[in-house]
């Protein structure tokens, strides 16, 4: 039978480049549910919290209110019906927590907290502002060889890349020598509808640009981790706005907003699978050697009945081992028809392993 795990879910992102706005946007659309899957905050405060500021945003165009320096904690379940595939434990962090020195006088609490989480983040989302990164795209608009420029030769960091860079790989390093199970990483382009306006190119094209150079503009990711590039928007709101925090209420229109819980989900389970299947095996072989060991017992010199008291206990652990079997396989097959709907839902998204387009 199909468990739900339970993972720890971070954000990383400079500030003002759409993280909260972002949350509360993936919330009322899975909320609402979308081809059978619902996301419900579990603390129903929580849940109403997300709601009025979406509501506020649809109705006045009021933009969610940055996160303060206390972190917001989210306790989320993903279901589809009535089934729940995935618990998430989710933070939002100001910007300033993933940029701001550690150890210096007057340096917040949640600088040293979201260092400590994302030691333990199942899945670490790298939220780059799609200003900036049409900005980058236009850098090397005259490279003969269609790449966008090099961000280690501009002026300056505005998406914070280097430093975030640096907190990934450290994390990753930690997993790969501990042998455990690599973050899952995505890469959240957000307000993808200025990519035209800035860059002059379809948003098609100013996407696979992003698509082909994702390397470039974050090095980092191109070894021993499973990458996805999402990009997502709120609406069409653009750069002309008197007031950068209220949208034109008509101008909101979600766009896949819901794939990185999808993302989340198919990794974790397709990671698993592989030391699931050698648990499985392991049972087998096991059940195979006892079962060998009482036959033999029954056949020997003397008879069974000297022998009861080993083989009742084989018999007893035999049954043990088999109803184990049955509950893993079970959970192997669930887990396999729940990671290809979410692979399936994710079939057009640019997924990279280990630093190669899967596509490819």
């Amino acid at each position: 039978m199909y468990q739900a795990p339970r993972i720890t879910m971070t954000m990383l992102g400079a500030s003002g480049c759409g993280k909260t706005t972002y949350l509360h946007g993936m919330y009322a659309v899975l909320s609402s549910g979308l081809n059978g899957y619902f996301l419900y905050a579990t603390d129903p405060d929580k849940d109403l919290d997300l709601a009025d500021a979406w509501d506020e945003l649809c109705a006045a165009g009021t933009l969610p209110e940055a996160t303060d320096v206390v972190p917001v904690d989210y306790e989320f379940a993903f279901k589809h019906g009535m089934t729940t595939l995935l618990e998430i434990d989710f933070q939002d962090y100001r910007g300033g927590a993933g940029t701001d020195r550690m150890g210096t006088a007057g340096a917040s609490a949640d600088v040293t907290a979201l260092k400590e989480r994302l030691a333990v983040s199942d899945t670490i989302i790298l939220t780059l502002d799609g200003q900036h990164v049409a900005d980058w795209i236009n850098d090397g608009a005259g490279d003969t060889r269609g790449r966008p420029g090099d961000m280690r030769n501009r002026s300056g960091d505005p998406m914070h890349i280097a430093r975030f860079s640096r907190a990934i790989s450290t994390v990753v390093e930690a997993h790969v020598r501990q042998g455990d199970q690599t973050p899952a990483i995505i890469v959240l382009l957000t307000k993808c509808d200025l990519l035209a306006q800035i860059t002059g190119r379809p948003t098609r094209d100013a996407l696979d640009v992003v698509r082909r150079n994702l390397f470039d503009l974050v090095p980092v990711l191109a070894h021993q981790v499973t990458v996805l590039l999402c990009p997502v928007q709120i609406g069409t709101f653009g750069l002309d706005r008197e007031d950068a925090l209220k949208v034109r209420p008509d101008q909101v229109n979600p766009k896949n907003l819901h794939k990185p819980i999808s993302f989340a989900l198919m990794h974790y389970l397709t990671e698993r699978l592989p030391r699931q299947q050698e648990s499985l095996s392991g049972l087998d072989q096991r059940l195979d050697s006892q079962r060998q060991e009482v036959e033999s017992l029954r056949n020997g010199f003397l008879g069974s009945w000297i022998k009861r008291g080993r083989i009742n206990a084989l018999e007893s652990s035999i049954d043990a081992d088999r109803a184990r079997r049955g509950e893993t396989a079970g959970e192997i097959g669930g887990a396999r028809v729940w990671a290809e709907q979410m692979a399936e839902d994710l079939r057009t998204s640019p997924i990279y392993r280990d630093g190669k387009l899967q596509e490819d």
